[in-house]
């Protein structure tokens, strides 16, 4: 109609990579992909801006600007490269900038709740974003286990990739293909642009992620973030609250089974409550989920150990040591109990996140309880950790000697 308001687009490139000997992206073909969609972006006669932001040093500058450009109206296109770090005290991910290096992290780093809080502001379904990101080898178990998320709100697309084995640049298939892609046929759908470029761009062991809004169109979260949600080191839940949105219960990818929902992830969901706070929907909803695999799938199943493992995950997040380690065991066993060899990676991964969250524990009384089984399991499945079983032994003997003098609190 004529006088009708064109809607704004707005298409942003963010290419973050340490500069120094950290780096492990190859930023020169993130840039390159980047040019490609740029022309695309223009040759399509888009309306709106196109921004991009290579290589930014300060963390406070690029929340600024990303909070400016989070509030504006219209779509929003985020494509995001760059590496994954974890902030191993507040346990939290990082993305990492120009100067930013494992000691100077907090300072250096831009805080992915930071950007996820802005994209929660924004009204369900109006923001889509494709990532290529490399993680650390502690982000990389903690995404393959529980996923990767931006909020309920948000169109995500993608690849994350592990760490390379050697000191090498990774390649940024997954953004590359999708750059080609688009420039093939600008008017892609975000969904079939990433089925293209998801078959087009490989990297060994990569994650792909296809995650679309979980919540109705339109809705838009509380607006209960502060400041501080955007300042670099602060240590503030992802909108500055631990009750935001709607509740899990409400949505119902919490509510059904799977073979009812094949079109839907519950693991956005579950996470981002996670994320934000709500630990005790977030475990009620895992479990939910690991019943329904049970019903399903039967005890031992493929999807009820991986149920059982989120749920760890879960208990992860929420700073419930205790628990976590438990169900790890569990998971450990059942594993176990269904045939597999003590060397098979998921079985030494699961003793060694059980090893781990047991080591988390502060309260010696639940150490106790916990420790024969931690042992025994240890000794019986090898860990890649070198030294993992004396650490172990010395833990359990620290305990024995605090039995014996009855300090045990």
């Amino acid at each position: 109609m004529a006088g009708e308001e064109v809607p704004r687009e707005t298409t942003v490139l963010l290419a973050a990579a340490p500069t120094h000997k950290a780096r492990i992206l190859d930023m020169s073909a993130v840039l390159s992909a980047f040019t490609t969609i740029a022309s695309t972006h223009w040759s399509k006669g888009a309306t709106g801006a196109l921004l991009e932001w290579a290589e930014p040093v300060d963390p406070a500058i690029l929340a600024r600007r990303f909070k400016s450009i989070a509030a504006a109206p219209g779509h929003l296109t985020l494509h995001l490269a760059g590496q994954l770090l974890l902030h191993r005290t507040r346990n939290t991910l990082y993305l990492a900038l120009s100067r930013t290096t494992a000691p100077t992290l907090e300072s250096t780093g831009l805080p992915l709740h930071a950007l996820a809080s802005r994209l929660r502001r924004r009204p369900a379904g109006s923001t889509t974003v494709f990532v290529d990101l490399v993680a650390e080898a502690e982000v990389w178990r903690r995404v393959r286990y529980a996923g990767f998320t931006l909020g309920p709100g948000v169109r995500l697309y993608g690849a994350l990739s592990p760490p390379p084995r050697r000191k090498r640049l990774v390649d940024p298939a997954y953004l590359t293909a999708l750059a080609d892609t688009l420039a093939g046929d600008p008017w892609l759908t975000p969904a079939k642009a990433h089925a293209r470029a998801a078959t087009a761009g490989t990297v060994e062991g990569r994650m792909l992620v296809a995650q679309e809004p979980l919540l109705r169109p339109g809705f838009v979260s509380p607006e209960t973030d502060t400041e501080a949600a955007l300042a670099p080191g602060q240590d503030v839940s992802p909108d500055g609250t631990t009750n935001d949105g709607p509740p899990l219960a409400d949505d119902p990818v919490l509510r059904l089974p799977a073979e009812e929902l094949d079109h839907l992830d519950p693991h956005t969901a579950i996470v981002a409550a996670a994320q934000d706070g709500r630990h005790a929907q977030a475990a009620a909803a895992a479990a939910i989920w690991e019943e329904a695999a049970l019903r399903s799938h039967g005890p031992g199943s493929a999807p009820a150990v991986h149920w059982l493992e989120v749920r760890a995950e879960v208990a992860h997040l929420a700073g419930e040591p205790a628990l976590s380690c438990q169900l790890w065991l569990g998971a450990a066993r059942v594993r176990l109990d269904v045939g597999q060899e003590p060397s098979h990676p998921d079985v030494v991964a699961a003793v060694d996140r059980a090893q781990h969250q047991f080591h988390q524990i502060t309260l010696a009384h639940q150490a106790w309880q916990l420790a024969p089984e931690v042992l025994r399991l240890r000794r019986h499945v090898p860990s890649v950790q070198k030294g993992a079983l004396e650490t172990l032994e010395a833990r359990t003997a620290q305990l024995e000697r605090s039995v014996a003098a009855g300090r045990m609190v």
